[in-house]
């Protein structure tokens, strides 16, 4: 049956209804200014005229788009990644391209396919790689592409979009966001390859790319469960040798097909015993679990516990002149993010060690500020939770209740109630 493509799309995009639906979403994202340094602020105080404008230009075909500045954020593994911050103007843009496209890609995609997904997210790649290893497949190729966003090729992902995509307008659209410069230290880059990371239409490029591994995996080797998410994915398998197989798999589709480089120190097959990371997430079987026929274990990453630590250091510093409520109202706020994107885990011993740690962390605070007078005896965990902190277990958390009058702290002989420390 042949293919049937997309055409008269481009109206679609410059719609004013379209362009309105963007900007509501770039303006929820926030983010910082573009090359032009106008902010979302600055851009929401002129919305209307904006987007007519934007609408005209891109109805005559006048509008270009501007170079991306960027920036570098640090790495959890060290060195630091290259994002690029399009103008705001630009992002509305891109954002109504990707209100037209993704749709009509999203009939295509595959369910391994994860990342940046209307539905799916880290978790639901969490949840399959869990059924697997639970299935017996606890050989695991570990496999990751070296420098993904920087390195797609542009005609390949612009044919990647044609087969479905016939719209010559909406191409031309496509062309000029991925040749659209870079600007660093007041000089202006050309890029002849590679999607920034931090552009909004740049997720849905890399999975239409990707899409091709996905199929591979989905239709030719049915017997091995493969999850991707963006640029990341695993394989597993039951055995080294279907482990094998699908490495090579994959090396002939990522470096002959598509152009693109597994990095060779990232790039491994493991077995679960070994132990593997995936998304911030560590899976291993200890073992005196294999030996008792136990679960395997899967915990938040070194990197991320001690990222918490830090953080909680900082929130907890004792020259911060804040009350002990407000404190633990910022810290709970943290913990609450951080805790719902683990709670996968089920390694109990490390949730109720930074619980502890975290609640030593409070009350030093208090005392620091109010003496040692005040003893921990007098900041039970009930004292603790009534003012808003939650309890780590497994990666969830329970709601505070009041503190019952037996719970409550002790005061110091001859200390007034007003100066009670909250």
């Amino acid at each position: 049956m042949p293919c049937q493509k997309w055409y008269s799309l481009y109206d679609k995009v410059f719609a004013i209804r379209t362009l309105w639906e963007a900007w509501g979403k770039v303006r929820a994202n926030g983010g910082a200014p573009g090359v032009d340094g106008q902010s979302i602020e600055a851009f929401a105080a002129h919305a209307e005229e904006n987007l007519a404008r934007l609408h005209e230009e891109l109805r005559t075909k006048r509008y270009r788009p501007q170079p991306v500045r960027r920036c570098w954020i640090p790495k959890a593994s060290g060195g630091k990644r290259p994002l690029g911050v399009p103008c705001v103007r630009d992002r509305v843009v891109q954002q109504a391209l990707r209100l037209v496209l993704e749709p009509i890609f999203e009939e295509k995609f595959l369910p391994n396919s994860h990342g940046f997904r209307p539905g799916k997210g880290a978790h639901t790649s969490i949840s399959w790689v869990r059924r697997a290893l639970r299935q017996g497949r606890v050989w695991v190729v570990d496999a990751d592409i070296k420098g993904y966003f920087d390195t797609i090729p542009h005609e390949k992902v612009l044919e990647a979009v044609n087969e479905e995509i016939a719209d010559g307008s909406v191409l031309r659209l496509l062309r000029m966001f991925l040749g659209s410069g870079v600007w660093e230290e007041g000089e202006v880059y050309e890029t002849e390859e590679g999607t920034p990371q931090g552009g909004v239409i740049s997720p849905l490029l890399a999975n239409i790319y990707l899409h091709v591994l996905d199929k591979v995996f989905w239709e030719e080797l049915p017997g091995v469960v493969y999850v991707r998410y963006a640029d990341d994915f695993l394989v597993l398998c039951r055995s080294r040798a279907a482990a094998k197989r699908a490495l090579e798999k994959v090396r002939a589709v990522v470096e002959g097909q598509l152009g693109l480089t597994l990095h060779p120190e990232k790039t491994r097959i493991c077995h679960l015993r070994d132990g593997f990371d995936f998304l911030g997430y560590h899976f291993e079987l200890e073992p005196w679990q294999e030996e008792k026929g136990y679960s395997f274990t899967i915990r938040p990453r070194d990197r991320k516990v001690e990222a918490l630590k830090a953080e909680i250091r900082r929130l907890t510093r004792r020259n911060q002149g804040l009350s002990l409520k407000e404190v633990i109202r910022r810290t709970t706020r943290y913990l609450l993010g951080w805790g719902s994107y683990f709670r996968w885990s089920n390694y109990r011993q490390l949730f109720r060690t930074l619980t502890a740690w975290i609640r030593r962390r409070l009350r030093a605070y208090q005392i620091g500020r109010w003496g040692m007078a005040w003893s921990n005896r007098q900041y039970p965990n009930s004292y603790l939770e009534a003012l808003g902190f939650v309890v780590l277990r497994e990666g969830k958390w329970y709601e505070a209740r009041p503190v019952p009058i037996w719970a409550r702290p002790s005061w110091k002989a001859g200390c007034e109630r007003s100066a009670r420390p909250v």
